[in-house]
């Protein structure tokens, strides 16, 4: 169900939320956190349904943001989507126009869950240091998507140099097949002496810059990167002092990936590509800082920069 409120308030709106919630019976349902979405209008819809599929395992509210240039009057209109249409808990949407747009924490509050976690999301414009940021204050995590960066060398940058403990970025989360496949490669494969090297196939981007900087950190090894013709992560090698290989190689399909070690059969694994909800429920399963990131972000990544000989500045 999709109630729309019109040239309405913050107050009007938690009261009818409060209704609906009492006259369906809700009241006694547990909300484990209130996830703010900061969008854009144009992606509003499906910055909503990601989220209502993200928290489908996630009981909570989440509170739909969007902004737009300041017209003849302020305004404010809201919706309040339950049910089917909010998944396993209620969805809020605001459209603000005018100056209530400069005051997003004032404007949600209201609607926060009481003692219950803060997450924010930006699907697409993030802040360049989200902690100093309205809504970014007032998280204890904030998931950026740096994936459509236009300039992907300043996304690196803006990620290592705005970073607080709770940022993330969704990029880090479509790692997880992978970091997860190679671990458990090299904790199977049968000693084939020290990882020398290391190489990754796929276009220059963050997810892949994220992995070099992560395999060369972890390992200790000089990374080389080959930029393929595909648009994702294509492949990863790794070589060892004695001699072998292991490759994981994604052949270029939607779902299927062939581990290949020397001295082994293939092996033909699953290795999907992770849509940006799966992304999203993994990030809100924890709510407190992540360390691996915060290390990569930190640390590694900037060495990897400079190995690389992107600016550390840039313009």
């Amino acid at each position: 169900m999709i109630i729309p409120l019109y040239a309405t308030s913050v107050n009007q709106v938690a009261t009818r939320l409060m209704e609906l919630r009492a006259h369906a019976g809700m009241a006694a349902q547990a909300r484990h956190l209130t996830l703010l979405v900061e969008c854009t209008t144009s992606d509003m819809e499906n910055s909503i349904q990601t989220a209502r599929a993200a928290t489908m395992g996630h009981p909570g509210r989440v509170v739909v943001v969007t902004t737009e240039a300041p017209g003849p009057s302020p305004a404010l209109d809201a919706q309040i989507r339950v049910g089917s249409d909010a998944g396993s808990g209620e969805i809020i949407v605001l459209r603000l126009v005018g100056p209530a747009a400069d005051h997003l924490d004032a404007v949600v509050t209201p609607l926060l869950v009481p003692d219950a976690p803060v997450v924010v999301w930006w699907p697409s414009r993030r802040p360049e240091v989200p902690v100093a940021s309205a809504l970014g204050a007032m998280a204890t995590r904030r998931i950026t998507d740096a994936r459509g960066a236009n300039d992907p060398v300043k996304a690196l940058h803006q990620l290592t140099t705005g970073y607080t403990p709770g940022d993330t970025d969704l990029c880090w989360s479509r790692l997880t097949p992978w970091r997860t496949m190679l671990v458990a490669a090299l904790q199977d494969a049968p000693a084939p002496g020290a990882v020398t090297s290391a190489a990754i196939s796929g276009p220059r981007g963050v997810a892949a810059d994220l992995m070099a900087a992560w395999l060369g950190s972890t390992l200790r090894v000089p990374v080389r990167r080959e930029v393929g013709p595909h648009g994702a992560l294509s492949a990863v090698e790794l070589n060892f002092s004695g001699g072998s290989r292991l490759l994981l190689d994604k052949e270029h399909t939607q779902a299927g990936a062939v581990l290949r070690c020397s001295g082994r059969p293939d092996q033909h694994l699953v290795l999907s590509r992770r849509s940006t909800p799966d992304c999203l429920a993994e990030e809100l399963l924890q709510l407190g800082p992540d360390l691996a990131y915060g290390e990569l972000v930190t640390k590694a990544l900037p060495v990897y920069c400079a190995l690389e000989g992107h600016d550390a500045n840039p313009q």
